[in-house]
């Protein structure tokens, strides 16, 4: 046990209509200890047994959204107010499991969510990094739609943004005969993250 940040992880398969089951992983993990949120993801992964999206505020960082300089200033601002040395291992460890970042499949950014000079993406907290996320797991069903991945003011209502995607649940190869004879539509499901909120589901 961890004390008050001890957090897990909430597991849920859920039936959108006219798109199918979508099992979604939810998850906060601790907000200052990355040796602790390795310990957190690596439990979270061992007790995985299928296809998933995994979403929350994971609170790491993943060091390819920054440039070297702006990669400096962070290091700096955390000493200045006290947060432990920011480090990027959770993510390094989820990107070598294969895990698809949604954020690669960005849209239109909406322009009150600032994006910081030498950073690549909408930050999603107040310190203007990217510490929120939705993520697939390696060869599952769920795809990203391009250009429907977004972050969103959450206009005062919580310290974190919206994260938000369009998940396309593609049919295994098992289904892909199927699909071909019966001229089969994608299927797709809209998701948004706001920090443990549900997320609003919506088929097309």
């Amino acid at each position: 046990m961890h004390g008050s940040h001890d957090k897990n992880v909430l597991r849920a398969t859920i039936e959108v209509p006219r798109a199918g089951e979508v099992n979604f992983h939810c998850t906060h993990l601790d907000h200052l200890d990355e040796s602790w949120r390795m310990k957190q993801v690596d439990a979270m992964l061992r007790s995985v047994d299928g296809p998933h999206i995994l979403a929350g505020g994971l609170n790491a960082l993943d060091g390819t959204d920054y440039s070297a300089d702006r990669w400096a200033d962070i290091v700096k601002y955390y000493e200045e107010i006290g947060k432990p040395t920011p480090k990027v291992e959770v993510m390094k460890y989820l990107k070598g499991k294969q895990y698809v970042d949604a954020k690669d499949f960005a849209g239109e950014c909406e322009a009150v969510v600032v994006v910081a000079k030498g950073q690549d993406v909408q930050g999603t907290c107040k310190y203007g990094t990217r510490v929120d996320y939705i993520l697939a797991s390696p060869s599952s069903p769920y795809k990203f739609v391009p250009g429907s991945y977004t972050v969103v003011s959450s206009k005062g209502t919580s310290d974190h943004h919206i994260v938000r995607v369009d998940v396309t649940i593609v049919p295994d190869t098992r289904d892909a005969d199927e699909q071909a004879a019966g001229g089969r539509k994608q299927r797709v499901v809209k998701m948004s993250k706001k920090g443990s909120r549900k997320g609003i589901w919506a088929a097309k």
